[in-house]
């Protein structure tokens, strides 16, 4: 990196030099000879670091004057960039018409010492420079150019494969899945298998995989979860991060012991797959600690590891790890075939390629890594003569398996533009997730982008470098957003490494509780953790001076720290181009910052306290990107922002109390980001902004969120005289946010929307409380919008006919109360001929009604190819698809009409009480959810598709309707009688609430064997009587959990369950009819939690409970008379009632008033770790033979009024973590009394 950033960063002293604004300081300063004389010494020695460059790897020499040289090239680059802030803040001045502040800053004395002293600074420079340029003992070619260099030839963005098909990894898949769910040879519940292999194999990869395979997803169905653990192996942090997998939110605590109950309360029971992500760790008791927390997941849980480490492998395997190879000859060459080739095929016309490539992917050792960043960078090279060439001088110094060599070989053919580029990155931690926007900003802030004329937006370039750097592998994983854009990437930890080993001592990254050691040769640094900040930069050393980047990427604590050590560090710094203070817990910026006059990049981003920046901070005229995004109590932006000038990015969304913009905003020529712009309010200050601030900033692009809009002024206006939004060509993503149920005439409604037209790379339009009556038609000329969200649009009855967006996706109304019909053109003569004609949507994939009190469906037939995905929510008038005229009255379950959405996967209807039809959805895949709905839909469907299926008709099915469905929820659903499911052989959860006329699941149970989960729930007429030879429940022999709550005629339970062996969760809640649980439960080998609650006519528990050696968790709950057989009276005497349950964890007694002391048998039950006793009045004591609970963790203890004593044995539970005794008065009188306070 060093050698790629000297010749860049001589590049741009010699740019700077001949750029117009020096010839003016020359003149203005008089010290045009002394910058001539600069530039000729830059010129002479740029010419040969390209020489210098290759020579460096090989002669000590030449890399130890590189080094004298950089630190001066640098130290240039520092002087030139302070005289050019002076001289813009010189011209701001003038401009400004501040000739007085001029003067007063620059008098005719001043000016005569600042002349001097820099022309004295220029020579001094200068004078290094040469002594350095001939000291030099070795001859170097001059290379003024970059030679040899190839470009990447292909345009298009998405050339690179994002969700890689895995080439040659078919077997290893196969193998890794067939032992993950394979029992054999698995002792405990929680199966640990570690894939092991050198770096670059492809361990993640093949991971990710598995872990997103058809088959894994239905296995685990309960909970998957990843997390990339890297090398810093702190188990605190891992559980967090697996926390943060399972919930899919970051923990509201990090103290431990809240992360691991949580943990507990996820994976506790379930069959769960955890993949750990390149583990580094060797040390057993940190691996342990983790371990033990895990263990209380279901049988056949299972946590798969990637690691380089066979001693990882060997300290966290149950089961023998796979040892991932590389990839075989034909595999190898098959993925080198798709990487380096067009289309993947070998060349026709060019044999020497195929020969050579072979060789090449021979020396490649099968690594997929080496072999696709070697593939991507010969596919750049045309001539044959190019490859052979490559082959016979690089690869042939590369030894078998040693792979960072290999891809230093692809570091070596990057322009010098990307190589500092991508070294830079590893200014980040390994496995960071790296945000695109956010590094394209900071390679601008650092001066690596280069563009070819002054018309090229820097962005753009940058983007170019960034997609260039992932198409030949040195970023992997991206992710995209909806639009498709490419928002993160990751490095794989190879490429990581070779960033490190180039950056060399440039770049520091601390983590921990590291302390700063670099030297003046460093100049980027990272703090990672919680790290005493002055140890990071010691003001007292000059070593800090000389930094242009400090990043604090999480953990740092800035509160501490004074006004005046902040102030002391800032000066310090005064080289600084990136700041980064993302989510410090700042509270106060300092003054001070506007030292920073080098700055670029200023992080201020999730520092929730900071309520206002300082006026000083209006002197950063350098500035290209403030963030401020989740400041969420910032009032006020500074209203000297339009001293900014350079400001290219102010990222400002999650500032919610903004309440107005400043005036003068409109003034940043530059500006192409701006998040949010709040449209001034009645007691926003007089001299606030107008909307009109918007009207030149053109060049904004990405997203735009114009709030606080209202219909009653030309204040308000989006066209040329007000937003000019028209103009604004580049915006993707645009949301206007109006003033609620603002007054509206014809005029300012008419006039509310104009300006939008022309937008033609708008792909997301939201329009919020706009008070119209009808959305402009020029809405039909955005052709690239892909999704349209209108909300509280209290007043708006007319939309288009939004067939005419042809790109569109995504469509959501909400609260909208007037709409009647979507494209509805009764009230529009210029669309009167579209009123009888069908819409057609060849694009859109979801629709999402909510709240639309008045909508009764769409104006004419519609046609949707491409629809996946239906949401009608709280529509209360809604009755059908489209509307019915006497000119158009058909039924829209004809067979002429059954494909209009043959793609639906999901359908969701949500309190639309009266929509009783709509068009046919047999091949309904994913869900079904009916709330406070019909069944008339669905039983049409079933019906009419059943009857088109035994047809002749050309749109006969060759599958049952609904049988590929797989979710069904049920509630309130007032017409259902009888739920027919012979259909549904692909089902796999099925919940049925609070359908009060429901009488029976039909004479099909038996086909519901794919059957997972089923959950009935007050059901007061559902009878399951019906099943005495035990067969209709037989066929259910893939389902885990069941639950019957709130079912008043549950006398006994299904007879067929018997045979029902996969079954691992019951729940019976409830149930006042039930008088027994079967003797036939036994067969329930794979039971792990048992919860009766509730169930007030239940008088025993069977002698078979104690076959269920795989019960983890009981629950016995409001069940007053459950007694004798149970014995819960404490007549166990042999204490066999509860000696089998081996695997019993959790144990769980409330309102049970007649127990009186512990059954005996629980003695026996050594693997207990948790223990709840709650509303037990008759309970006296607790036995003394607890202290045989040696695993016990968690025991609580509440409303037990008899207990009057703890025992002695409570000394003994060595693992007791928390003991909880709550509303025992007695008992807590006694503990203080005897033993001080034992309670929580």
């Amino acid at each position: 990196m060093a050698e790629a950033i000297l010749f860049n960063v001589a590049a741009k002293i010699i740019e700077s030099l001949g750029s117009q604004a020096f010839k003016q300081i020359g003149l203005l300063w008089g010290v045009t000879d002394e910058l001539k004389k600069l530039e000729d010494t830059v010129s002479a020695i740029q010419a040969v670091l390209l020489d210098a460059e290759e020579q460096s790897a090989v002669d000590r020499q030449v890399r130890n004057w590189l080094e004298k040289l950089k630190d001066v090239v640098y130290d240039a680059d520092d002087l030139l960039d302070g005289f050019s802030t002076d001289y813009l803040l010189r011209e701001m001045m003038t401009r400004d018409k501040m000739a007085k502040k001029v003067r007063i800053f620059f008098p005719k004395s001043n000016q005569l010492v600042y002349n001097l002293k820099m022309g004295r600074e220029i020579k001094a420079i200068r004078q290094k420079l040469g002594a350095i340029q001939n000291d030099r003992k070795f001859h170097l070619e001059e290379r003024p150019v970059e030679i040899g260099v190839k470009a990447r030839k292909r345009d298009d963005t998405h050339s690179f494969v994002l969700k890689a098909e895995v080439i040659g990894r078919e077997d290893a898949k196969k193998e890794i899945i067939d032992m993950l769910l394979s029992d054999s040879n698995v002792k405990e519940n929680v199966g640990i298998l570690p894939i092991t292999g050198i770096g670059g194999l492809g361990k993640t990869t093949l991971a990710q995989f598995i872990f997103n395979d058809e088959e894994i997803d239905k296995h685990f169905h309960e909970l998957k979860m990843w997390v990339c653990v890297s090398d810093n192996f702190d188990v605190r942090k891992v559980v967090e991060k697996i926390l943060e997998s399972a919930t899919k939110k970051k923990p509201e605590s990090f103290e431990m012991e809240t992360l691991v109950h949580g943990l507990q309360e996820k994976i506790g029971g379930k069959k769960y797959l955890l993949v750990l992500d390149d583990v580094w760790n060797e040390e057993v008791r940190k691996w342990d600690e983790l371990k033990k927390l895990l263990m209380t997941g279901a049988i056949g849980s299972r946590i798969l590891v990637t690691t380089r480490s066979a001693k990882v492998a060997r300290i966290t395997q149950t089961i023998e790890p796979y040892s991932l190879q590389g990839l075989d000859t034909q595999k190898s060459w098959c993925l080198f075939k798709q990487v380096a080739f067009e289309n993947g095929q070998e060349p026709v016309n060019s044999r020497k390629k195929v020969e050579v490539g072979k060789k090449i992917v021979e020396k490649c050792s099968g690594v997929p890594l080496a072999i696709k960043t070697i593939g991507r960078l010969l596919s750049l090279e045309d001539s044959e003569a190019g490859w052979d060439s490559f082959e016979k001088n690089k690869m042939a110094e590369i030894k078998e398996n040693d792979i960072l060599p290999t891809l230093k070989l692809s570091y070596d053919q990057l322009p010098s533009h990307l190589k500092q580029c991508f070294a830079y990155c590893s200014i980040f931690p390994k496995d960071d997730e790296m945000e695109k926007s956010m590094l394209i900003n900071l390679w601008i802030a650092q001066g690596f982008i280069k563009r070819s004329n002054q018309n090229e937006c820097l962005e753009d370039v940058g983007h170019e470098y960034f997609m260039d750097l992932l198409w030949r592998s040195f970023f992997q994983e991206a992710e995209m957003d909806d639009l498709g854009n490419v928002i993160t990437t990751k490095m794989h930890d190879l490429m990581h490494d070779l960033a490190m080993s180039e950056a060399g001592s440039l770049i520091t990254r601390l983590e921990s509780k590291e302390k700063f050691i670099g030297d003046q040769k460093t100049r980027h640094v990272s703090v990672v953790g919680n790290i005493d900040f002055s140890s990071v930069i010691p003001t007292s050393s000059s070593r800090a001076s000389k930094i242009r980047t400090l990043l604090c990427l999480g953990g740092l604590n800035f509160r501490e720290y004074s006004g005046t050590s902040c102030e002391a560090i800032f000066s310090s710094l005064k080289f600084l181009r990136v700041l980064g203070l993302h989510g410090i817990q700042l509270d106060l910026v300092p003054s001070s910052i506007c030292k920073l006059k080098h700055l670029r990049d200023l992080d201020l981003s999730w520092n929730e306290n900071i309520e206002k920046l300082p006026d000083s901070i209006t002197r950063l005229q350098n500035l290209y990107t403030l963030r401020l995004s989740g400041c969420i109590n910032l009032k006020e932006l500074p209203r000297g922002i339009m001293k900014l000038v350079n400001l290219r990015h102010l990222y400002n969304d999650g500032c919610d109390r903004l309440t107005y913009m400043p005036r003068g905003l409109g003034q940043l020529k530059y500006l192409q980001t701006l998040s949010k712009f709040v449209v001034h309010s009645n007691s926003a200050p007089e001299d606030s902004g107008r909307l009109s601030e918007l009207n030149r900033l053109n060049s904004l692009r990405g997203e735009l969120v114009i709030s606080g809009l209202r219909l009653d002024g030309d204040d308000f206006a989006l066209d040329d005289k007000g937003a000019n939004l028209k103009e604004k060509e580049h915006l993707q993503v645009l949301t206007l946010k109006y003033w609620s149920r603002a007054n509206v005439n014809a005029r300012d409604e008419n006039m509310a929307l104009e300006g939008l037209e022309r937008q033609p790379n708008l792909k997301k339009l939201r329009i919020d409380e706009y008070g119209g009556v009808r959305v402009p038609m020029w809405l039909l000329s955005l052709t690239n919008l892909v999704d349209l969200k209108l909300s509280d649009c209290w007043k708006l009855k007319y939309l288009p006919p939004l067939s005419g967006l042809p790109s569109l996706r995504r469509i959501r109304l909400d609260h909208l109360d007037e709409i009647e019909y979507v494209s509805d053109c009764s009230d529009n003569n210029e669309l009167s001929s579209f009123s009888s004609s069908a819409e057609f949507f060849p694009s859109l994939e979801k629709i999402e009604f909510e709240h639309c009190r008045n909508l009764k469906g769409w104006w004419r037939r519609t046609f949707f190819p491409s629809l996946e995905a239906i949401v009608f929510d709280s529509c209360h008038n809604l009755k059908g698809w489209w509307r019915r005229s006497d000119s158009y009255n058909v039924d829209v379950n004809t067979t002429d009409h059954a494909l209009l959405f043959p793609r639906l996967s999901k359908l969701t209807i949500r309190d639309c009480p009266k929509l009783t039809s709509l068009p046919m959805f047999p091949h309904l895949k994913e869900e079904l959810i009916l709330k406070i709905a019909s069944w008339k839909p669905v039983q049409q469907t079933i019906t009419n598709a059943s009857s088109s299926s035994a047809s002749s008709t050309p749109i006969a099915f060759s599958s049952p309707p609904l049988s590929k469905l797989k979710h069904i929820w049920l509630q309130q659903i007032e017409d259902l009688e009888t739920l027919p499911v012979q259909n549904l052989i692909s089902l796999q959860h099925l919940t049925i609430r609070s359908c009060r006329r429901l009488k029976s699941l039909s004479q099909g149970v038996q086909y519901l064997t794919a059957l997972q989960e089923l959950e009935l729930f007050d059901c007061p007429v559902l009878d399951l009587g019906n099943d005495e030879h035990g067969m209709q429940w037989k066929g259910l022999k893939s389902l885990i959990s069941l639950e019957f709550r709130v079912m008043p005629k549950l006398v006994s339970l299904p007879l067929g369950l018997q045979h029902v062996t996969s079954l691992r969760r019951l729940e019976i809640s409830d149930c006042s009819s039930l008088l027994a649980i079967p003797e036939w439960i036994y067969n329930w080998a794979s039971l792990e939690r048992f919860t009766i609650s509730g169930c007030s006519g239940l008088t025993s528990l069977p002698e078979a409970m104690s076959s269920l050696t795989s019960l983890k968790t009981l629950e016995i709950q409001d069940c007053p008379i459950l007694l004798r057989r149970c014995k819960l009276e404490g007549n166990d005497e042999h204490g066999m009632q509860w000696k089998g349950l081996k695997s019993l964890i959790s144990l769980e007694f409330t309102g049970m008033p007649k127990l009186v002391s512990l059954p005996l048998g629980l003695q026996h039950v050594t693997s207990l770790r948790r223990l709840q006793i709650s509303d037990c009045s008759s309970l006296m004591a607790i036995p003394e033979w607890i202290c045989n609970w040696a695993s016990l963790e968690l025991f609580t203890i509440s409303r037990c009024n008899g207990l009057t004593s703890l025992p002695e044995a409570m000394s003994r539970l060595t693992s007791l973590k928390k003991l909880t005794i709550q509303d025992c008065p007695i008992l807590l009188r006694r503990c203080e009394q005897e033993r001080g306070n034992d309670s929580e």
